[in-house]
């Protein structure tokens, strides 16, 4: 976004100045005319210095690679659900008013646990907004390898290694979005038992199992070229969920730490680099 401002005020600037130039050159210009064209550009100049400085911080170049996914449809409407269904029904009176009964089969908001008209609408309404379709086709998955064949997905699980054994313990997926979750045994310069959530966000499908991330100056970042070279980001911090990020050609992938390394802040640690090689992302579109 600094970037894009910084050369529509090179541009602005670059304009103005042409301008001056040519009324010069007939004798035209006024003093308020040089007076714009010399605030122009030192706004420019005092832009580009700023946004220097900004671009210099590694950290802050992972944000900046952080923030695309975090600017995606798929993420701003699971964001606004969220805020919409924090502020609603606080009370719960609508939803005992609604009562415990069971959703048909093939109820178009099932993957949404709607419970009123006006949560039906507000899907509608984000759903449009973002241009997104919404989930539908819920399944239950047996096992992994029958998750993986329902999703549409290869074989992105390494169950045991030198260094990881996994265990999938459940998983439900819509229209090829998926939740899964295990658990996992690693084994670097000490041994950690993790838990985790595995969730795919299918591109162009509003998903409201995606994980919202809040602030990211909250977050130790950092980028990671996996053994099989694919890049994925570590996020952590004193007070944070420990993720680690990947997008692929037609999702976004997010896995959520818990257990031993619930509390890492420091994002170098071995062991988020053991549970990322876990994983072959490139066998998830």
């Amino acid at each position: 976004m600094i970037k894009k401002k910084v050369i529509m005020v090179l541009i602005t600037a670059i304009i103005m100045t042409s301008s001056l130039t040519a009324c010069q050159n007939t004798g035209d210009v006024t003093d308020n005319d040089a007076k714009q064209a010399e605030r122009i550009m030192e706004g420019a100049a005092d832009e580009k210095e700023t946004s220097v400085t900004e671009r210099e911080t590694p950290q802050q170049q992972n944000n900046a690679s952080l923030e695309a996914l975090m600017n995606s449809a798929e993420y701003q409407a699971c964001e606004e659900w969220w805020d919409f269904c924090e502020g609603y029904d606080t009370d719960s009176s609508i939803l005992a008013q609604a009562g415990n009964e069971p959703v048909e089969a093939g109820y178009e908001y099932e993957a949404y646990n709607c419970y009123s008209t006006e949560m039906e609408k507000k899907i509608d309404e984000i759903c449009e907004k973002y241009n997104l379709s919404k989930l539908s086709g819920f399944q239950s998955a047996d096992d992994y390898s029958d998750l993986c064949r329902k999703a549409g997905v290869g074989d992105f699980c390494e169950m045991s290694s030198e260094n990881v054994k996994q265990t999938v313990l459940s998983g439900y997926l819509y229209d090829g979005a998926f939740l899964m979750e295990g658990s996992a045994i690693l084994a670097g310069s000490s041994i950690s038992e993790v838990s985790y959530q595995f969730v795919r966000v299918v591109k162009g499908y509003f998903t409201s199992a995606y994980l919202n991330f809040g602030n990211l100056t909250e977050y130790n970042i950092r980028e990671y070229t996996t053994k099989n070279g694919e890049k994925v980001f570590f996020a952590g911090g004193a007070g944070t969920n420990t993720y680690i990020i990947a997008e692929r050609e037609k999702s976004f992938v997010v896995i959520n730490i818990f257990g031993d390394m619930s509390d890492i802040t420091d994002v170098n640690d071995e062991r988020l680099e053991l549970m990322a090689n876990a994983f072959a992302f490139a066998a998830i579109p």
